[in-house]
């Protein structure tokens, strides 16, 4: 048999259970067609005869006619099917062989297999010849035999309707069991006290929602700063796709952006003077010398602890790492760019440099490299000029200063001490370049005291508040203030001098900000303690347009003005931990976003208590190891099961589903997230595919298991406001329970 020919076979069939289902109906009337319609379309009958009776019975029915001999008769009739079916006698026959209304149900139920058959057989068939043309994309192959066998398995209606009376037994009993417990959480607890008050727990076959708003989380004003890869963007600029920086250095992209109308908008100021606006809603990730973990709390929240004194100037962020920036070439070397910020004359016809230490001229010309030279000007003063002069042999006229020209390109040069700055291609530029220009700043107007602390000085005010945002885009803390503007007297008449800024910096690693030898001495190895920004105040300064985005990094993290780093929860997650660690409930996670390896990185810091930037960065303690080890212990005891597999549709998630229920059992399924499922390959609109998607979920769940039986984490990435916010207001309807917005019911309590 070669492999397009299929058995010469009939399909299957029975035509007894037909005629007498049609002759049931036929002596019964308009009392068992009902019962049959439910389960019974006309191209579920083999012949066309018993077609053709069928689809006039249901004609009669729904004109409210009588559905006996003489009506179908006359209704075939008018329709010229009569010939088709038989004649008058055919139908007599049907009388005589039908059946009693007591098998009406297995009949139908036969004649219903029988076409759930055929179709099967059909589809695979066209499955089968599909394959073996080709035609189209293979992805595209297998997602439209997907949805076809998806269909025929659910092309059927589940039950009907049934009367209160049959159910009220059962609901009593559940009700008993209920009572003999005691407890206010019937199902399984969250782990989190006030959701388990308001839910009872998750409970058993439940499709539980999870959808909070998106101005849930990362409300700020349109015109604040997010740092990209390669600059700042002002928020209303941002467009999906574009990269940003992160915390800790690994990629992150804007995934959704939804706007939040009009808002509240609050300053928050911290210790080094660095500050943000954001919404009353936004969240933080906030350390607390005495927690023992950082806690996400709003900015609402962060102002109410405040205002007690134990909190008080206690209160901190993260900083970020700085691993982001532009690799491009730049026209200066960059430690070469910040000495001469710092120590250079940038006007008038040569470039000078002033310098008593040695070590600082032998770095200069090798940072300059042998096109140039370095030539005595009088006292501490150095030309950077061309080692070939400026008429080299086989050239007319006089060749141009490359250094020179390329500070011109910056609009460095013709320019005062008091107007110096930081170009903003070096401050977009890769960590290791903005490091060696700090270095560069350091070691000439920079300096560090006996005691360790770094200092910059400047009488350029914009060059001080460059140095100061490139320190923290380092992660280190730096605060700004003018000195106190000195006088003195010339020519017997008393003069005021230019204001001075100086910059106090502290950074994790006090050493690599330095390269002269002097003052690398003085650095600390390692800082006395960490400074970190610490929240001072919080205060209401205006209402503005505002939106809030979502973002790749598995951490939710990305940094906002003054290098200030907001935060995103993982709140399934935390559910999915406790429930497979406290209560030792197996759980399937199915991550289509995270990789099982940033999960377990994630439940580690949690369950441990432990920073997660420090465990994302490396930068533990000799007590963080330990907490992580006994973390580890309990969660690889933990029967939790994470499948980190892309893209997912509907079925394969029910494969899954399946096969851990068979090897290990299953009592919670979490999906992170529903947005990242693929649906059908057909639908253009993805609202439409997250519906059907929405949909198709639920089903199938019951006779409910002793457990819940899924989870769904819905967040708002990738859907438009109305959708996310509205937390899929159209397919909602089939939901055995829906959670969609904590805090909006916490508020409408209150003002009950």
């Amino acid at each position: 048999m070669s492999a397009l020919e299929l058995p010469s076979r009939i399909p299957p069939h029975n035509l007894d259970a037909e005629r007498a289902v049609l002759g049931a109906i036929l002596l019964e009337g308009r009392e068992a067609l009902p019962r049959v319609v439910e389960v019974l379309r006309p191209p579920d009958f083999y012949t066309e005869a018993h077609r053709s009776i069928y689809y006039a019975m249901q004609n009669l029915f729904d004109r409210g006619e009588p559905v006996d001999l003489l009506t179908l008769q006359e209704e075939l009739r008018r329709t010229d099917q009569l010939p088709l079916v038989g004649g008058p006698a055919a139908l007599a026959l049907l009388v005589e062989q039908g059946s009693v209304a007591a098998y009406l149900t297995s009949y139908t139920a036969i004649v219903r297999d029988m076409a759930v058959l055929r179709e099967l057989i059909q589809t695979s068939t066209h499955i089968i010849t599909q394959a073996f043309d080709a035609k189209e994309d293979v992805q595209t192959l297998v997602d439209d035999a997907e949805r076809r066998i998806f269909s025929l398995a659910e092309r059927r209606l589940e039950g009907s309707a049934v009367p209160v009376k049959s159910i009220l037994n059962d609901t009593f009993k559940y009700i008993e069991r209920l009572y003999e417990r005691q407890e206010h959480v019937t199902g399984v607890p969250t782990g989190l006290n006030k959701l388990d008050e308001m839910t009872a727990g998750l409970q058993p076959s439940d499709l539980i929602l999870i959808a909070g708003r998106p101005s849930m989380g990362k409300a700020q004003p349109l015109d604040a700063k997010v740092r990209t890869i390669d600059g700042w963007k002002r928020m209303g600029d941002l467009r999906l796709g574009d990269e940003l920086a992160s915390p800790d250095g690994r990629r992150s992209r804007v995934r959704g952006i939804f706007p939040q109308g009009v808002q509240e908008i609050y300053r928050v100021t911290f210790s080094d003077g660095r500050s943000t606006e954001c919404t009353a809603d936004h969240l933080w990730l906030v350390h607390y010398r005495s927690w023992p973990e950082p806690r996400t709390l709003t900015t609402e929240q962060v102002k109410t602890l405040l205002g007690r004194v134990r909190y008080r100037h206690r209160l901190w962020i993260d900083t970020p790492s700085g691993d982001y920036g532009c690799d491009d070439v730049l026209p200066v070397d960059p430690w070469l760019l910040g000495a001469l910020l710092g120590d250079a004359k940038l006007s008038g016809s040569s470039l000078i440099f002033s310098t008593a230490q040695q070590e600082m001229l032998e770095r200069v010309q090798a940072r300059a490299g042998q096109a140039y030279a370095l030539r005595a000007a009088g006292g501490y003063d150095w030309r950077i000029v061309q080692a070939a002069g400026a008429h080299p042999p086989g050239r007319m006229g006089v060749a141009p200063n490359g250094l020179m020209d390329a500070l011109r390109s910056l609009g460095l040069w013709g320019i005062r001490s008091d107007e110096k700055f930081i170009p903003d291609a070096y401050l977009n530029a890769s960590r290791e370049a903005r490091l060696e220009l700090l270095r560069g700043l350091m070691d000439t107007d920079g300096g560090v005291e006996r005691w360790g602390t770094a200092r910059f000085c400047s009488t350029s005010e914009r060059l001080a508040t460059n140095v100061a945002g490139l320190v923290r885009s380092l992660g280190g803390w730096c605060s700004l203030r003018p000195r106190k503007t000195p006088t003195y007297t010339y020519r017997g008449e008393r003069k005021t001098g230019r204001p001075a800024f100086v910059c106090t910096i502290h950074h994790p690693d006090p050493k690599s900000i330095v390269h002269l030898s002097a003052k690398r001495d003085r650095a600390l190895t390692a800082p006395r303690r960490r400074w970190r920004p610490v929240f001072t105040a919080i205060e209401r300064v205006r209402t503005a347009e505002a939106q809030c985005i979502a973002v790749t990094h598995p951490s939710g993290l990305y940094v906002t003005d003054d290098y200030v780093v907001t935060h995103n929860t993982a709140f399934a997650l935390s559910i999915a931990q406790h429930v497979g660690i406290k209560l030792h409930m197996k759980i399937l996670f199915l991550s289509l976003e995270m990789s099982s390896q940033q999960l377990v990185q994630r439940m580690l810091s949690s369950e441990g208590r432990v920073d997660s930037l420090s465990v994302r960065t490396g930068r533990l303690q000799a007590q963080d190891w330990h907490r992580l080890t006994s973390a580890a212990g309990r969660l690889s005891e933990a029967p939790i099961f994470i499948d980190d597999s892309p893209g997912l549709s509907v079925l394969e998630v029910r494969a899954k589903a399946r096969r851990m229920k068979s090897e290990h059992g299953l009592d919670l399924i979490v999906i992170d997230y529903i947005q990242l499922m693929r649906g059908r390959a057909n639908i253009d609109n993805r609202q439409q595919e997250i519906s059907e998607i929405s949909r198709s979920l639920p089903r199938r769940q019951h006779p409910a298991p002793q457990r819940p039986s899924r989870v769904r984490d819905r967040r708002h990435a990738g859907v438009p406001d109305r959708w996310a916010t509205r937390a899929d207001q159209q397919p909602g309807r089939h939901r055995a329970g829906s959670l969609r917005d904590v805090r909006g019911w916490q508020d409408r309590r209150r003002q009950e």
